[in-house]
């Protein structure tokens, strides 16, 4: 019998040094499944994130026919997926991640057919799937149940149409576009998402061939064109990570010299942090954050972009927690995004949920170590930061979702003085 991998973290240390910011996850996702609109010429993706959804994509295209080099040293990806034929998902791999879903906007725009069973993902509450369908069927596709949970989505053709998501969907948005790019005549999409993750990967999708307008906007028009082709395209960075290494900084109070930090897309969460007593200045394409000693207390609501990430909400929570202070942060996004308020708990902080999914932190605790495991991969994220800065040697489990999100992060924060053992 196989045992469990943990992580373990001997708190207390401060970090300093220099980090680099892996690739965005969000933009690699979309862009890898868009290389199946390419008939022919190879798509090359460069500063592609080695995190497990990562991985398991790039075996989605493998299973679908893609010819796939994937070069871990240099971070670059060769897709060939001119002979793929195959519209099938395979089931044992889409039920791992929420992003297979990706995959149905391409091989529907390519092969007028798609056939899908149930995601994986995170555990964070409704992450409703049915204006990816909805959409679908403007653009006039047939949308059925297989069975045993799985969709059929099928076309005699598609034509451009008027489309639009309840939400601003990241997926959501990016699946449409990508249906829309060969169809024939216009589509618009309406409260599209404007995340920059959807911009980059608009950019791979314009050098493909595609015509698009409006990416970073709420309205994004697509006009169809009759064939897409390969293209060569380096990936932004993850604003995610970039995030999560401010706040490694921020709550050790540390001294750490980050490249890869673009402000411009975190705008309103860096000055949350710095609310919170942390100083950040760039140089350059670096950007040296320095923790203070003691953080101040800070409201936060979530909302979608440009407003504050609900992806960075677990970890300044975890933040907040040894803030001198009560902290009141409400999540507005996913109704079962505070997984992390009972693991934080375990460390000893004060906090606790209200109505309304409003988490009030009592501060400063005094975090001691604890034994603990990563709910999703944003929760993971706020164990890791608790660990480093409670007292004594804590473990966290469940480490595969911390590897869906974060390439290499150990090494990482191991280079800035962290000291960290997985076995």
């Amino acid at each position: 019998m196989s045992s469990e991998e943990l992580l373990y973290i001997e708190g207390g240390r401060r970090l300093a040094g220099e980090a680099c910011v892996q690739g965005s996850k969000n933009a690699a996702l979309p862009m890898l499944a868009a290389s199946l609109l390419a008939t022919r010429g190879h798509t090359i993706l460069h500063r592609v994130p080695a995190v497990k959804d990562v991985l398991v994509a790039l075996e989605v295209l493998r299973k679908l026919g893609a010819r796939v080099d994937h070069d871990l040293s240099s971070q670059t990806v060769v897709i060939d997926t001119v002979d793929v034929a195959n519209y099938h998902l395979p089931e044992d791999l889409t039920g791992r991640f929420r992003a297979a879903l990706l995959f149905v906007g391409p091989l529907l725009a390519r092969f007028r057919k798609a056939c899908i069973c149930e995601v994986g993902g995170c555990a964070i509450g409704s992450r409703p799937v049915d204006y990816h369908y909805r959409g679908f069927a403007r653009l006039g596709a047939r949308v059925t149940g297989t069975g045993g949970g799985g969709i059929e989505v099928c076309a005699d053709d598609l034509r451009g149409a008027f489309m639009y998501c309840d939400l601003p969907s990241h997926t959501g948005t990016e699946n449409l576009i990508m249906a829309a790019s060969l169809a024939a005549g216009d589509s618009l999409i309406e409260n599209a998402a404007s995340d920059p993750e959807i911009v980059d990967f608009v950019q791979l999708l314009s050098k493909m061939g595609a015509r698009v307008r409006g990416a970073g906007t709420r309205t994004v028009e697509i006009s169809g064109v009759d064939e897409l082709h390969g293209a060569e395209h380096t990936i932004m960075h993850d604003r995610l990570d970039a995030g999560m290494l401010m706040m490694a900084a921020g709550i050790t109070g540390g001294d750490v010299a980050i490249q890869g930090v673009q402000h411009d897309h975190l705008r309103v969460f860096t000055a949350k942090l710095h609310q919170m007593g942390v100083q950040w200045h760039e140089d350059g394409s670096w950007t040296r954050v320095q923790g203070p000693e003691v953080l101040s207390p800070i409201n936060v609501v979530t909302t979608y972009y440009p407003g504050f990430p609900t992806d960075l909400q677990p970890s300044i929570v975890a933040l907040a927690c040894v803030a001198n202070g009560d902290s009141y942060i409400r999540e507005t996004v996913f109704e079962d995004r505070l997984g992390h308020v009972k693991t934080l708990r375990a460390f000893g902080a004060r906090l606790l949920p209200e109505k309304d999914r409003l988490v009030i932190v009592h501060g400063p605790a005094r975090l001691r170590a604890a034994r603990t495991g990563a709910h999703d991969i944003r929760a993971g994220g706020a164990c890791l930061l608790a660990a480093l800065a409670a007292q004594g040697r804590s473990s966290i489990s469940n480490l595969y979702q911390l590897d869906r999100g974060y390439d290499n992060l150990e090494n990482r924060l191991r280079a800035l003085g962290a000291e960290l053992e997985r076995i």
